[in-house]
């Protein structure tokens, strides 16, 4: 069976959306990572109508093609889709609609003709400014039905690309076009204060794609698109799986002993070796990293201000631990989950990941944003769990690459972490 994920916002809502394609799985306006960690597979059809680009990064090209070189059929309109089928179009991304169509055919370049300010999707992800393209659209229709002149046509759009997509809304631009009628003013303010599908071409773009789409049974078949593998690609991948990610997060905040997890797992893959007594791993990593000049010339970025800032090798290899990032450019995601997995307190790790999400779900319910959680909150409730008064150290020795990769994968934990006290947890064996 087709299974058809749509991913939609201020273009069209998601009771719009299901009203048209009552099958369909909706989603909120694609960003970065969705379309990688997506169930869709062969047959099924992804479309995409709205994406985000302002707020967190936008569907990179690479992953629309990792998803058409599974089977998927993709699909885009209106917004962020018209502009990727533009762009995607000789590597099997379907575009349809007038936004794509000017996009093709280089009538329009500019990547914020789409861009508009909304709420965010909890909120319905209403639109509350006006894109260029709907702007552009609306005046050369009102001017072929000769209800506004071709002056107050390239007045008015002029008003309108003066304004930051920030704050375009129809009242800023007729209050910027200083030189057109009031009576013309009047005139357009009627035409565009009806439903958006009366006048607004990307959603007009959005109901016709889905409206095509609820008529065919199954998409055509396609030839699969051959995507050059990079590093940024293969990481994507590693990235979308996010049972590992969860759980190497859990970890990582939760175990008291997750410091001489990462640190036995981390001289491991330094040292290729498999032996078990740390110390003799790191003198091995150390050795490795002198022959080869790979030791870090300042210590000081690795070290707290009361560790010595002229190391010995057990000091060493602590900078190399802190320091350790990528092999050959690729996360070491993969290996690290898999060594929580392995050990005996796994089980206990997936329950308190289990409390977390529920303890989310209970305040997402009542309106609790928790994308919008304290970093200086988060940040107090980490230092008192790991008992520690020095964040960035503590938060590399537990694998973490940064303070912003600690907040972003730590945010979905911070209710459990504030508001209940969760057990003291350890991985490895006593």
């Amino acid at each position: 069976m087709t299974v058809t994920h749509v991913y939609a916002g201020p273009s069209l809502g998601a009771a719009s959306v299901r009203a048209l394609l009552p099958d369909a799985v909706v989603h909120p306006p694609v960003r970065h990572g969705d379309l990688m960690a997506s169930p869709a597979g062969p047959g099924d059809r992804v479309v995409i109508l709205d994406g985000q680009f302002f707020q967190s990064a936008s569907v990179r090209h690479k992953e629309i093609c990792e998803v058409i070189g599974r089977g998927v059929a993709v699909y885009g309109a209106a917004s962020m889709g018209a502009l990727r089928a533009a762009e995607l179009g000789p590597y099997g991304m379907t575009g349809s609609g007038i936004v794509h169509r000017l996009y093709a055919t280089g009538l329009i370049e500019r990547d914020d003709e789409v861009a508009l300010v909304h709420t965010e999707p909890d909120a319905g992800s209403r639109a509350l400014t006006v894109a260029l393209v709907s702007v552009r659209v609306a005046l050369r229709r009102l001017m072929r039905r000769r209800v506004i002149t071709v002056q107050d046509e390239g007045q008015l759009l002029a008003a309108a690309e003066h304004l930051p997509f920030t704050a375009r809304t129809w009242r800023g631009i007729l209050q910027q076009a200083g030189d057109v009628s009031r009576a013309t003013k009047e005139t357009v303010r009627q035409a565009v204060t009806g439903p958006a599908e009366t006048w607004d071409v990307k959603t007009q773009d959005a109901r016709a794609l889905l409206t095509r789409l609820a008529r065919q049974s199954a998409p055509p078949a396609r030839r699969p698109v051959s995507v050059p593998t990079t590093v940024h690609v293969e990481n994507w991948r590693r990235s979308a799986d996010t049972e590992a990610v969860t759980l190497l997060s859990a970890a990582q905040i939760y175990a008291d002993d997750y410091p001489a997890l990462h640190r036995r797992t981390v001289l491991r893959l330094l040292t290729g070796s498999h032996e078990e007594d740390v110390r003799l791993l790191a003198g091995r990593a150390v050795d490795i990293a002198r022959r080869r000049g790979l030791l870090p010339a300042d210590y000081g970025l690795w070290l707290d201000d009361d560790e010595t800032t002229a190391p010995d090798d057990a000091g060493l290899a602590r900078v190399l631990i802190r320091s350790y990032r990528w092999s050959s450019g690729l996360t070491p995601l993969p290996v690290l989950a898999d060594a929580v997995r392995a050990t005996p307190g796994a089980d206990g790790l997936r329950e308190v990941i289990a409390e977390a999400e529920k303890l989310n779900s209970q305040l997402a319910q009542r309106g609790y944003p928790l994308d919008r959680v304290s970093r200086s909150a988060l940040h107090r409730h980490l230092l008192r769990r790991w008992d520690t008064a020095s964040l960035v150290p503590a938060l590399y020795d537990r694998g973490f690459t940064g303070v912003d990769d600690l907040t972003t994968r730590a945010a979905r934990f911070a209710p459990h972490l504030g508001l209940t006290d969760p057990p003291r947890l350890r991985l490895l064996a006593d």
